[in-house]
């Protein structure tokens, strides 16, 4: 059985390691020319922009399961967003850990903190290659608003997602 718990200063290099071995299976779907500098840069949490928490999954002491909530999404550096809005970033749970609620569960965290702060929606970006995540997020009420996307790098389109705070929180 895992917790999800405040991540610290302390836990942001074992969250950047977790980070990268998630992301690492999308590696055939990346522009090969681009896979280093895009790996390594999904896991540099120390040098986001300042505004984020960081939430983590843990089990038993090991570390399962992160993402980073930004409780003001114009500051997570990723394209625009409706203004009273949340982010989530970097969703990744280690794939030893994945099928348990892990990854549902920092969601539901994400959204019961932006629910506190009387936001209006929860965004976020996703990736075609990433269909997991983009089922669970759908089942859980996002709705994929393709105005949101997010063009990093030629070929790659992160999918712009939101999730409407003002409506009841959906059980699926």
């Amino acid at each position: 059985m895992f917790v999800v718990r405040n991540g610290n200063p302390a836990d942001v290099e074992a969250a950047s390691a977790l980070i990268r071995a998630a992301y690492a299976e999308y590696e055939p779907f990346y522009p090969q020319d681009r896979w280093s500098d895009y790996i390594a840069n999904v896991g540099r949490l120390g040098e986001r922009p300042d505004g984020y928490q960081l939430v983590l999954a843990v089990d038993a002491e090991r570390l399962v399961g992160a993402v980073l909530f930004y409780p003001d999404a114009s500051r997570a550096g990723q394209g625009d967003w409706p203004p009273g809005s949340a982010a989530l970033l970097r969703l990744a749970v280690l794939p030893v850990a994945r099928g348990h609620g892990v990854g549902r569960a920092l969601v539901e965290e994400c959204i019961r903190r932006a629910r506190a702060l009387g936001v209006n929606s929860l965004a976020l970006h996703t990736t075609v290659w990433m269909a997991v995540a983009r089922a669970m997020y759908e089942r859980m009420g996002f709705v994929r608003v393709p105005e949101y996307d997010f063009r990093p790098r030629p070929g790659v389109v992160g999918m712009g997602y939101v999730f409407d705070l003002t409506a009841p929180f959906p059980r699926s």
